[in-house]
């Protein structure tokens, strides 16, 4: 082979060699700018996922603060009800102290039973676990019969037991017997009625539903028949029979 032909294949060699460095050199290169990439892509996604976990972490933490302070405007709301009702026996008290200075013995004596039982009723009230209370107002019921009012409502059935509307509403919220207060003033003059109808033969079912605090002979009757499937009649008839038998 000739000077000139060797001269040529050698410039091809190195050329071809040249290509070769170069293909190498940026293949590397373009392997390391894509790790390079490859990297920079999970760190975002590790920053996005991070973001996430913080953004769901702040909403959670949101909620739990509007739900403290739910529950503080609620104890705040309760704390005012008290205060209100505190406020009220004290000048209760006030009055009857007043009433003291210009009353008879026997009537300051009793005067001072009524002091003395305002202040032993507030702190025996606010004491009571909701099962304790629950008791209180039972036995309280049963011996006022406050239910034969036929327009008993929280609020003057919490007045008339000395308790806030929130304390007494609060003891029928999760009870597991009534759903309602409405349920329990009911279940109470359901009881007193069938009562009256075993003890009072002579009674109209009229008088009867009137005198335990139903508005009506038709709401009566139906509350009479919801519990015990059967009118009032027919329940005083069926008494009636099991006493002479």
């Amino acid at each position: 082979m000739t000077t000139p032909h060797l001269l040529i294949v050698a410039i091809i060699v190195a050329f071809v060699i040249a290509f070769v460095i170069t293909m190498f050199v940026l293949n590397a290169s373009a392997k390391k700018i894509i790790d390079t990439n490859t990297k920079l892509v999970e760190n975002q996604n590790m920053l996005v996922e991070q973001n996430t976990r913080q953004g769901q972490e702040i909403e959670k933490r949101m909620e739990e603060l509007e739900l403290q302070s739910s529950k503080l405007e609620l104890q705040k709301s309760e704390l005012d009800e008290q205060k209100g009702m505190i406020e009220k026996l004290q000048k209760q008290q006030e009055e009857l102290a007043e009433q003291l200075k210009h009353a008879i013995p026997d009537e300051v004596m009793q005067l001072k039973r009524q002091i003395q039982g305002h202040q032993e009723h507030i702190e025996q009230t606010a004491d009571m676990t909701d099962a304790q209370l629950m008791a209180w107002v039972d036995l309280q019921m049963d011996e006022t019969k406050l239910y034969t009012d036929t327009n008993l409502t929280l609020k003057t059935m919490a007045r008339a037991l000395g308790l806030t509307q929130k304390r007494l509403a609060g003891l029928f919220k999760d009870h597991p017997k009534y759903n309602s207060l409405g349920e329990y003033i009911n279940e109470k003059r359901f009881l007193y009625a069938c009562q009256l109808l075993r003890e009072e033969p002579n009674w109209t079912i009229e008088a009867v539903g009137a005198e335990a605090g139903f508005g009506g002979r038709r709401t009566f009757q139906t509350e009479v028949k919801r519990r015990l499937g059967i009118t009032p009649s027919q329940y005083r008839q069926s008494q009636s029979l099991q006493k002479k038998v």
